[in-house]
């Protein structure tokens, strides 16, 4: 059975169901009002097999913890922005639901000013999307960032080649 999915962003007043599902499974992550917070919530809640994106607008109120399959965070940080929090749910990992989301993005992102820091282990997943290791960013990301790679695991930083 085929499940389609659709991209939404949120308002600030409609995230109560996205930070039950950061608590639930990224349980360290923060959601900060200043950022933009998208899901992927499923249009059918049946199966996790052949996910599909669909282009039709998804009404937030029909947005619950048991549809959301995936969510992003992008933070700005000045005329910068840092693409944080990418959560894809346990039953759909290795699904393609990652690179679907990252897909999606890429019109929000692809300007060149978009940085992330991944965990090691998914640095070749966003290479796919654009993102290469780079040894220094603007001031703002490279503070930030060796203040997050002080307290996780080891990170790497990523910039959007543009």
């Amino acid at each position: 059975m085929s499940i389609k999915v659709q991209l939404t962003w949120l308002a600030p007043d409609e995230r109560i169901e996205v930070k039950k599902f950061y608590r639930q499974h990224m349980p360290y992550a923060r959601l900060l009002q200043k950022e933009s917070i998208c899901v992927l919530i499923q249009d059918n809640c049946t199966s996790a097999n052949d996910v599909e994106l669909s282009s039709s607008g998804a009404s937030c109120s029909s947005i619950t913890l048991s549809k959301i399959i995936a969510s992003a965070r992008i933070r700005p940080i000045g005329q910068l922005a840092i693409l944080t929090g990418m959560l894809v749910h346990p039953d759909f990992r290795g699904q393609g639901v990652g690179h679907q989301l990252m897909r999606e993005l890429s019109s929000v992102i692809n300007n060149g000013k978009t940085y992330i820091f991944a965990l090691a282990h998914l640095e070749g997943f966003y290479a796919q999307h654009g993102f290469s290791v780079i040894a220094d960013a603007p001031n703002d990301i490279q503070q930030l960032f060796l203040k997050y790679q002080r307290d996780s695991e080891r990170l790497v930083l990523m910039g959007l080649t543009p």
